[in-house]
């Protein structure tokens, strides 16, 4: 039973062993280097956003909604033929640049960022339409309206944004990336 043990069969078997050991080893450092760059990717992400969020958030705190609604209904009955132009909101680059790789997100962060670049969407689709020769030649009393309910919309965005916000600052203090 002893003949099968021999010198090289236990450096073999060390030999194994040790290169067993060494494929985990690399295993385990590859895995902590992977899980670390995910991390960095992720905060590099959530920093991005925000920032174009906070731009944004930063603008739709400046605006004194009332106030303009107030100018434009008052150009609107000084006048039978104004019409009201509304811009198009800026690009989204980080968001379009990131969109792809939302799902690496925390979670707590993916929703509150999808209502938000939802309801911008719409607010750029309505300005859209509000710029059309269709909107001009609508009653005033309908142009109005609709413009109300723009800055109702819009109103309703600088809420998302503030949500969205504060979503990220939630997870980038709870470590979630």
């Amino acid at each position: 039973m002893q003949a099968w043990v021999t010198p090289a069969f236990v450096a073999a078997i060390i030999s194994l062993l040790i290169t067993a050991v060494g494929w985990q080893v690399s295993y385990r450092n590859a895995l902590g280097i992977e899980k670390e760059r995910r991390r960095e990717k992720v905060r590099d992400f959530q920093i991005a956003l925000r920032a174009e969020i906070r731009s944004e958030l930063h603008h739709l705190q400046e605006v004194n909604f009332d106030a303009n609604l107030k100018i434009i209904q008052e150009r609107y009955a000084a006048s039978k033929t104004y019409s009201v132009f509304v811009p198009n909101l800026g690009r989204h680059a980080v968001f379009e640049s990131l969109v792809k790789d939302i799902p690496v997100l925390p979670e707590t962060v993916i929703d509150p960022l999808i209502l938000y670049t939802r309801q911008r969407q719409i607010l750029d689709n309505f300005a859209t339409d509000m710029r059309s020769e269709r909107f001009s030649k609508i009653a005033q009393d309908r142009q109005l309206e609709m413009y109300h309910d723009y800055i109702n919309a819009t109103e309703y965005l600088r809420l998302l944004a503030t949500k969205a916000v504060a979503a990220i600052d939630a997870a980038m203090a709870n470590g979630e990336n």
